[in-house]
């Protein structure tokens, strides 16, 4: 078994129009949303083996919110530009890659992506995915290359909505 925790990224600022896309950084709401939900997770979940991120900088603000939380090592993150602007069924295909010793995946990226992604391997949330929401699942399989739709279970879900 397998364990793959999916997190999108805090809410960003469009303050400034000037910026690329890649570069636009957390806006309010996500740096108030980061301090609540990262030790929620770190709280619920099982040490964290690999910590993959999109190279965005709203990601990877994110990400270091959630390896502060869980205490993972910040040179550890890996940020792999294919997760970028990824279909679900892409993430899918770099997932299948990971490392046998990987059993817990956090993997930070964004929408629509993470969206797709939890509707073909567990069915994911009735929602949309929103900013600083965090999926965890069980995979049911051995390795990463096993990794196929349907072979997920949502154990937990939860947004900063509905944490109030």
């Amino acid at each position: 078994m397998k364990r793959l925790t999916l997190v999108r990224h805090a809410k960003s600022s469009w303050d400034d129009p000037t910026l690329a896309d890649l570069d636009r950084p957390l806006g309010a709401r996500g740096l108030k949303d980061l301090p609540v939900m990262a030790p929620f997770a770190a709280a619920r979940l099982p040490p964290v083996d690999l910590l993959l991120c999109s190279p965005a900088r709203r990601t990877r603000d994110t990400a270091l919110a959630f390896a502060a939380a869980f205490g993972y090592p910040e040179g550890g993150m890996v940020f792999d530009a294919g997760l970028y602007e990824a279909s679900g069924t892409r993430i899918m295909g770099l997932l299948r890659g990971l490392p046998g010793n990987v059993g817990h995946l956090l993997l930070v990226g964004h929408m629509p992506g993470l969206g797709e992604l939890s509707r073909m391997l567990c069915g994911g949330p009735g929602d949309k995915f929103p900013t600083c929401a965090v999926l965890h699942m069980r995979l049911a399989i051995v390795g990463w290359s096993e990794l196929q739709a349907g072979r997920g279970e949502q154990l937990w879900y939860q947004t900063p909505k509905r944490m109030g």
